[in-house]
């Protein structure tokens, strides 16, 4: 039996909670799509208009991997930053130069960021948790620095016990060492924490074969069919908001089950 194959621990005893933070705690999609159409249209503003109005779904979309080289630690977080934007002006047809960085992240930061916000269901679901003796923490493949400057924008500043992140950890999701480190920062054995994210290979599945109790975050729309099997196989709740997390807490809701959300989503 291979690892991948050993369901997920029970969530029975649980008493720490790590939650992914973009498109977990806050609409980090719908955000970056906003801020990234505004950017190129700010800098670029005779480039082909068809493909303007998509930029912030390319720049969120990174097709050429460089973010997952980040989480591999194979290159740092400002290096990723300038990739991700020159591959945006080479599919727009513009030119490439020394400029273009400072340019680029003066028009999208204060969209992007004045876009972000919390889900709904976000803060009374820590609250639910502290009630029940639950220490809670963020475990996010993003940079530190930024993942303060975002929690602050969506209001969540000073809500989690820890906040670990790729550069502070040296590891990203999913290795094991991303998982156990945030444990231990977080006071808790990694068989009583619980992790809960939006992307299934890289968060729930990555935090069970680390041997910790997790289930699969799909807020929009019913899981895909592949995914939704690996999950069942793996014996790894779907849930379709943080407030069914609570239910997982309480052990009311099991494996491969999804109902509706608790908490309203953001809208």
């Amino acid at each position: 039996m291979t690892l991948t194959d050993v369901p997920a621990p029970a969530w029975a005893g649980v008493t720490g909670v790590l939650l992914d933070a973009d498109d977990t705690l806050y609409d980090t999609r719908s955000a970056m799509h906003r801020a990234g159409t505004r950017a190129a249209a700010a800098l670029w503003p005779h480039a082909d208009p068809v493909r303007s109005q998509r930029a912030g779904i390319r720049f969120r979309d990174d097709p050429e991997g460089h973010f997952a080289a980040y989480t591999r630690g194979e290159v740092e977080f400002a290096e990723m930053r300038r990739a991700r934007i020159a591959e945006l002006a080479t599919w727009l047809d513009q030119d490439v130069d020394d400029d273009l960085w400072d340019a680029f992240e003066a028009a999208y930061e204060p969209a992007f960021l004045g876009a972000l916000a919390a889900f709904d269901d976000v803060a009374p679901t820590l609250d639910a948790l502290r009630s029940r003796g639950c220490v809670v923490g963020v475990l996010t493949n993003s940079s530190g620095a930024y993942t303060t400057r975002k929690l602050a924008a969506a209001g969540l500043a000073g809500r989690f016990d820890v906040v670990c992140s790729r550069d502070t950890l040296g590891f990203g999701k999913p290795d094991p060492r991303a998982f156990h480190e945030a444990c231990r920062r977080l006071g808790t054995d990694p068989a009583r924490t619980a992790y809960v994210g939006d992307e299934l290979r890289t968060d729930p599945l990555g935090a069970a074969d680390a041997g910790m109790p997790a289930a699969w975050l799909v807020r929009d729309g019913a899981p895909d069919a592949s995914g939704s099997n690996l999950a069942a196989a793996r014996g790894l709740p779907v849930v379709a908001g943080l407030g069914e997390v609570l239910a997982l807490v309480a052990g009311d809701l099991g494996a491969g089950e999804r109902t509706g959300s608790i908490f309203p989503r953001f809208a």
